[in-house]
């Protein structure tokens, strides 16, 4: 088996406290016992360790302990898992051989991994799945939640009058009926496109009118901002016109352009020129300027020598007395000490020939100097000359362009403004034009539109292979009068020979309900559709422990048929009944079936919770 899982142990563990457990096995399981024997309570304790919200009801047998343990088998790869939860709430602790602990969320958040929804949802192949929340086909993740209701049913439950697919909640149908579509045929709604809300659409319709208004408001302020305004169409002809005039204008400024092209070229003509003279002029100021340092150097250059050559003829006339260096007496000096050193004469010579070849340098750079002098004169003159031609040139021309070539430009960019304003004004036209279009378009009113999501009831034709499964588990197990069992759409129920389910009394709509919950599971098995392939009922044969009027002659072998075929027919998956002692057959009849019998007193096992010590 591919889908699903198995319960294999629930106890209840506390300090100082001797466990409760029971055990299960594949196929048929029975709890037999009285009244206040724990049977009920069993069933309370699987569905909180499944993730259930309600702890289990508070009985003074319970007085003590404080987790509850329930022990699951996958039958995918037959791995164990515990589920470990506090009989105070909070979150369920998972553990298996070979992996970490994991803590899971008691409560179902959609897309989130660790809940314990999640995880059996998971091991019952319905992890992806999603169902459709209202008639605008809203979608959302499928919940254990919503498997749990057809899996375990409490003895307050298997005897309503409601259909077993709907919890009587009227916000909840849609959800319940897509469930159950989804169990009969393996589709969930993941591919429904939801229908906006009708609500929500009224609402964002009036925020489009809103919008429009404010906008076309806004626009109309700006028109009113450019000035007189006409209608589109006589905008649109007078920018056509203005445009007209623009190409008009336009060669009649290129025309007073031509006028005066030889003028322009003659200024520029002049103006190369004038710059040619330029050029040349700062080039000869500049070795002007040069000539002018090189003189001074030439004439410093010169007294430095003049002087150098008069000290030495100075130096060459005085006597020596004492030497310089040590100031001894000439009758004691030694002179293996002394540097030669050239005479003041020579050093007097060598000087005035130095200074006449920088005399004859200077009278050189000073014949230079006054033909640059002479040059620099003649450019300046025609530097002069120059910007005298180009200035006359400048006015001829600028005179030129007021009277022609501005007054054709002036009237060019006169009209491309006007244009410019032309077609602001088109732009804001169009666009009152497209908002007052698309105001009256939103204040239409909307006509309505049928859905194409389908309707969210399980039909009638969808529910046939399930009605025929309930169809053949009444016929094995008798009952009366069975003709034809078929699926009311109105009701989301089976209709059996006939009858409406919900129209017999509560003894014949528990076994009836029973068999519902009993063909499902028998039907996901032998199409190997996802389930958690298990199903707990408590009750079922409560038709002859509190039989209502009418239901005093029904007949006693059903009972016996009842349990051979629940045996016979479930033995890869698992049943687990809960049933008062009374209707639960000799050993013979359950023969290999895991029947727990609890006693209600000292003979046997009293019940679910050991009795503690000191108690009789």
């Amino acid at each position: 088996m591919k889908f699903g899982f198995a319960l294999r142990r629930l106890a209840l563990t506390g300090p100082g406290k001797a466990p409760a457990e029971v055990t299960f096995t594949r196929g048929l399981n029975v709890i037999a016992g009285p009244s206040d024997s724990g049977k009920s309570f069993i069933a309370q304790c699987l569905d909180y360790a499944l993730g259930g919200g309600a702890a289990p009801k508070e009985i003074p047998e319970a007085e003590g302990y404080s987790t509850v343990v329930l022990e699951i088998e996958a039958y995918s790869d037959g791995r164990i898992y515990s589920l470990e939860r506090s009989l105070r709430g909070g979150e369920v602790l998972c553990k298996t051989d070979g992996q970490s602990d994991r803590v899971l969320a008691a409560k179902h958040q959609g897309g989130k991994e660790d809940t314990v929804s999640q995880f059996l949802l998971d091991l019952s192949g319905l992890g992806t799945k999603k169902v459709r929340t209202n008639e605008q086909g809203k979608t959302r993740p499928l919940s254990f939640r919503d498997i749990a209701r057809l899996v375990i049913i409490d003895e307050e439950t298997v005897i309503k009058e409601d259909s077993p697919i709907l919890s009587g909640q009227v916000i909840h149908k849609t959800v319940e009926s897509g469930v159950f579509r989804l169990l009969l045929t393996g589709t969930d709604n993941s591919s429904i496109v939801a229908k906006e809300d009708p609500k929500v659409a009224k609402g964002r319709q009036a925020g489009k009118v809103e919008l429009l208004e404010g906008l076309l408001k806004a626009t109309r302020e700006r028109l009113a901002e450019l000035g007189e305004v006409s209608t589109l169409a006589e905008e649109r002809d007078r920018l056509t016109r203005i445009e007209a005039s623009i190409q008009t204008s336009l060669i009649e400024r290129n025309a007073a352009q031509a006028s005066v092209a030889p003028l322009q070229t003659r200024r520029s003509t002049a103006w190369t020129a004038l710059k040619a003279v330029e050029s040349k002029l700062a080039v000869l100021s500049e070795l002007q300027t040069r000539f002018d340092l090189l003189e001074q150097q030439y004439e410093s250059d010169l007294r430095r020598l003049v002087a150098i050559a008069e000290a030495g003829v100075r130096l060459d006339q005085l006597k020596e007395e004492r030497c310089p260096m040590c100031g001894a007496l000439a009758e004691h000096q030694h002179h293996d000490h002394r540097e030669a050193h050239p005479a003041p004469a020579d050093v007097s010579q060598a000087c005035k020939a130095e200074a006449a070849k920088t005399s004859k340098l200077l009278q050189d750079l000073q014949t230079t100097r006054a033909a640059n002098a002479s040059e620099v004169e003649q450019h300046q003159t025609a530097r002069a000359t120059r910007q005298a031609e180009f200035d006359a040139i400048s006015a001829e021309l600028k005179a030129l362009m007021q009277q022609h070539v501005d007054v054709a430009s002036k009237k060019v960019d006169d009209l491309r403004a006007r244009a410019e304003t032309c077609r602001k004004v088109i732009e804001h036209l169009e666009r009152v034009q497209e908002l007052e279009e698309l105001l009256d378009e939103a204040n239409k009113p909307k006509k309505k539109q049928k859905t194409d999501v389908a309707g969210a009831a399980v039909s009638t034709a969808q529910a046939d292979p399930f009605s025929r499964e309930v169809e053949a588990l009444l016929k094995s197990w008798h009952f009366p009068d069975l003709d034809r069992v078929s699926f009311s759409e109105n009701d989301q129920d089976v209709v059996i020979s006939g009858r409406a389910r919900k129209s017999h009394g509560k003894g014949v709509r528990a076994i009836t309900r029973a068999a519902f919950n009993l063909a499902l599971l028998r039907l996901c098995i032998e199409d190997e559709r996802p389930f958690p392939n298990f199903v707990l009922i408590d009750s079922p044969l409560l038709v002859y422990e509190e039989p209502d009027a009418d239901e005093a002659s029904f007949p006693q072998d059903i009972k016996r048929h009842f349990w051979e075929s629940v045996k016979a027919s479930f033995t890869d998956a698992q049943v687990i009944i809960i049933e008062n002692r009374n209707q639960v057959p000799d050993v013979g009849t359950l023969s290999k079936v895991n029947v727990i019998r609890f006693t209600g007193n000292d003979q046997g096992r009293r019940g679910f919770i050991p009795e503690a010590r000191g108690d009789k």
